[in-house]
């Protein structure tokens, strides 16, 4: 027989606790009326007591064995691609046996801290996969490490509080980011494939510097539970690869609905057979050069001359190649930049559940220990997710967020246009970035000019399709200054995934 609890877990509010909150929120509450609305307050607290009674629902791991990791020896991490390793085995067989895979470290891998790139405290340790993680272990992969990144995913990844990751194409230039060091892991080869996560390019960016296919899928194909949210709207986790073939294979892992994940959507196909695309070329196929994403973002030209050449190959391998125009698309990072701090803003005031407008899962463990990192160290966010809450906090005194309203609207008009130049061709093609790889930074610098400098100019291309949704595919196709990789970004309608890999296969096969 369970007997009752004598006292209730949640604390009763007192009346100068209810008139406090009242003036938080424009009210004044006084005399009776305090007192009455501080019993009101009282019996809905206690009928969420009556809530705490109810047994955890629980999640269980199905590959349990497995310890917390480790930081890397010295001389062990040449390019500080790793923050933590260790070894993760899944399924003894299946499509990814024995492949190694390195993981962003703001995905959940049980068992093995998650840092997101910083170093605040309490550091969560969680009890959960990320569904992600759980289809790569049931696949056979072998997760082998969490993988350096900007701090909170907030740049390129050399704000990182463990150090910028290296390029090891050259160690003095960035990797991109803030899927930094999943970038730096695949392309030394120190693992088979990795996962990003991409809210303005962060999977996309890294794949083209360092000379990798990286796929940011349709938004809601990947399930993004167990990740460190930013904008339930945009955030996506996809795959990093050397080759055509694993990024669709790793992809066809992780694709699919689940129960757990807040980015739910009703009109997701069935079946996922990417590989299938291998071989079918692209003959017949018609390809729109995007106008707005060469000179109007401000593309260098040897970034310009080395598209163009993969344009050319796409054309002699027989597709039809014309020039399409999305007026919107320079302006997506704006749009970009407005959306991606609203939607930090909810995440951060809401503990990391983005308030309760979704039918996911929350982990509560990762709420509880984003409670502890605000009150003990909210003062150690990264210059750009500060200056992004702080730019917010203002809109919302003085304008009444009306101008992110704006910039959603105009958000859905920029998907309109999108999908109009879809129906004209099969898939629109740009460079992934206006420029190549960065030099690293080798001093402090403020962070307007971080972000403005280098930050705003190298999402050009790749935030606008994370508003839309819309997949899209960076596959090496060439060099530019200093023989660093330009990336090819191939984009298409939603679930077109197929589509995509289809042309990269071609392209990648033509090139050698």
């Amino acid at each position: 027989m369970t007997s009752k609890r004598v006292f209730g877990f949640l604390r009763q509010p007192a009346a100068e606790d209810v008139a406090a909150y009242a003036t938080g929120l424009g009210w004044d509450l006084k005399g009776a009326e305090l007192d009455a609305y501080t019993e009101k307050v009282a019996l809905a607290v206690s009928a969420l007591d009556a809530v705490e009674d109810l047994p955890e629902p629980q999640v269980d791991l199905k590959w349990p064995e497995r310890g917390p990791g480790r930081r890397p020896a010295e001389g062990e991490d040449p390019y500080n691609a790793w923050i933590t390793r260790c070894e993760v085995k899944g399924a003894a067989e299946g499509p990814l046996a024995g492949r190694t895979v390195g993981v962003k470290d703001c995905i959940a891998v049980a068992g093995v801290p998650v840092t997101n790139g910083g170093r605040r405290t309490p550091v969560l340790v969680p009890i959960e996969d990320a569904v992600v993680i759980e289809r790569l272990l049931d696949a056979g992969a072998i997760i082998t490490g969490k993988t350096n990144l900007e701090d909170l995913g907030a740049g390129l990844g050399e704000g990182s509080a463990y150090g910028a990751a290296r390029n090891p194409l050259d160690p003095t230039r960035s990797t991109g980011g803030s899927s930094s060091g999943s970038g730096a892991a695949v392309a030394a080869g120190e693992v088979d494939m990795a996962l990003g996560a991409d809210e303005g390019g962060s999977v996309r960016i890294p794949a083209a510097w360092c000379g990798l296919v990286g796929m940011k899928a349709t938004h809601g194909l990947v399930p993004s539970y167990g990740m460190a949210y930013m904008n339930h709207t945009i955030d996506h986790i996809g795959p990093m690869t050397r080759t055509v073939r694993d990024n669709a294979l790793m992809l066809q892992v992780i694709a699919g609905p689940d129960w757990r994940d807040p980015q739910w959507t009703t009109d997701m196909p069935d079946t996922f057979s990417y590989l299938g695309a291998e071989g079918k070329g692209v003959a017949g196929l018609r390809v729109g050069i995007l106008a707005e994403s060469l000179e109007p973002v401000g593309a260098s030209p040897d970034v310009i001359a080395a598209f163009e050449a993969a344009a050319k190959v796409l054309q002699q391998l027989g597709a039809t190649v014309s020039t399409v125009s999305v007026p919107l698309w320079e302006h997506g990072w704006a749009m970009g930049s407005a959306g991606l701090a609203a939607g930090t803003h909810a995440m951060s005031t809401s503990y990391g559940t983005g308030g309760f407008g979704h039918l996911g899962r929350i982990d509560p463990q990762a709420v509880a220990i984003n409670v502890a990192q605000a009150a003990l160290g909210g003062d150690h966010l990264p210059p750009m997710f500060k200056s992004m809450l702080l730019t917010v906090e203002h809109v919302k005194k003085h304008y009444g967020l009306l101008p992110y309203v704006k910039a959603h609207n105009l958000r859905l008009e920029l998907r309109k246009q999108v999908n109009a130049a879809l129906a004209d061709v099969d898939v629109l093609i740009t460079p992934t970035t206006p420029e190549v790889a960065h030099k690293l930074l080798t001093e402090p610098h403020g962070p307007a000019e971080f972000v403005d400098g280098r930050v705003h100019k190298s999402t050009m291309n790749t935030s606008p399709t994370d508003l839309t949704g819309h997949p899209s595919l960076t596959v090496p196709c060439g060099t530019g200054e200093a023989d660093m990789p330009v990336g090819l970004q191939i984009i298409g309608p939603r679930y077109a995934e197929e589509l995509l890999y289809q042309v990269g296969f071609a392209y990648e096969a033509a090139r050698g």
